[in-house]
């Protein structure tokens, strides 16, 4: 009964906001949106991705001092771009780990992200990592290990505050994040990381969703210890603050996973966590709308970021 009634809670606090949406300044990408479905079919993904390119095109990065591909590790993907506040000194950074299913993806498809957070006063570094099948868990989180042993050593070189850290990822980016954040045995000595923003979360309880064959599998393999696997059984591990997001529009699994780890961590705070629903958004577009004139999640999570690097 505890739980029905905390999954009820947790319902209720997911529940679409009631302010207006900031999908208003983007019109024409509110209407077309849902005209695409809302699960992950390649007619979503490809169409969401070509409805904010144009939004993006005209982004540059005049103001900013940025980096492309400096290597943190010894893998051909273990590169990542710095995007910094042009004459930073001792500034906040944000780590941004991209999704993609655990098999594709780029540092290159969050460029928007890089360079919105560094217009605002936060470093924002950029990484690709491994893939599966031929990298597999918990390889993700072992290259944020190396990312941020590379911030550790090179933060002075682009004014970063190596003690102000803050790790956010979307859909297989976030379990990277939640493996990393969670697991005391990945854990760096003196990381610097003061608290992780967890979008779009597909994969942290295993052992009650279905794995899928032709992504997940792969990272977490056909055999794996689901009940070890899943970071919903970690989060008595280490504790730092949390923002988890997701859009209204979130596939079914998607807003399962979102809900269980949302419990798990009331049942271990004995609060709700910080949880951001981003208004008309789907599973892509939570995160291809920032840079563009909808402010719909950006700006929450810079204040946490904010919020955090003040204490």
């Amino acid at each position: 009964m505890k739980f029905v009634k905390l999954c009820a809670a947790i319902a209720l606090a997911m529940a679409p906001g009631v302010a207006a949406a900031q999908m208003s300044q983007t019109p024409e990408i509110a209407k077309a949106l849902p005209d695409l479905g809302y699960e992950m079919s390649r007619e979503m993904v490809g169409g969401t991705f070509k409805l904010y390119g144009p939004l993006h095109a005209g982004s540059t990065d005049d103001g900013l001092s940025v980096t492309r591909d400096l290597a943190y590790g010894p893998h051909e993907r273990n590169v990542l771009d710095v995007y910094a506040p042009q004459g930073a000194a001792g500034v906040p950074a944000m780590v941004f780990v991209h999704g993609g299913g655990f098999v594709r993806g780029d540092k290159k498809d969050v460029t928007h992200i890089g360079r919105w957070f560094a217009q605002n006063g936060v470093a924002a570094i950029t990484v690709n990592y491994r893939f599966a099948p031929q990298s597999t868990w918990p390889s993700g989180a072992e290259d944020l290990g190396l990312v941020l042993d590379w911030i550790k050593s090179n933060a002075d070189a682009y004014g970063i505050d190596p003690a102000k850290i803050v790790l956010a990822g979307n859909s297989a980016g976030s379990m990277h994040v939640a493996d990393y954040v969670f697991r005391e045995e990945l854990k760096r000595d003196g990381d610097g990381v003061i608290g992780a923003i967890l979008i779009s979360t597909p994969t942290v309880d295993l052992e009650n969703r279905p794995v899928d064959p032709k992504r997940d599998a792969l990272y977490y393999g056909a055999d794996g210890d689901r009940a070890a696997q899943s970071v919903v059984n970690a989060v008595e591990g280490r504790k730092v603050p949390l923002m988890l997001a997701y859009a209204e529009h979130e596939p079914q699994v998607i807003i399962d996973q979102v809900r269980r780890l949302a419990v798990a961590l009331t049942e271990r705070d004995g609060r709700l966590p910080l949880l951001n629903g981003v208004q008309g958004h789907n599973h892509i577009s939570v995160v291809q709308h920032i840079g563009t004139a909808d402010q719909s999640l950006a700006p929450d999570m810079l204040g946490f970021i904010n919020d955090l690097s003040m204490e």
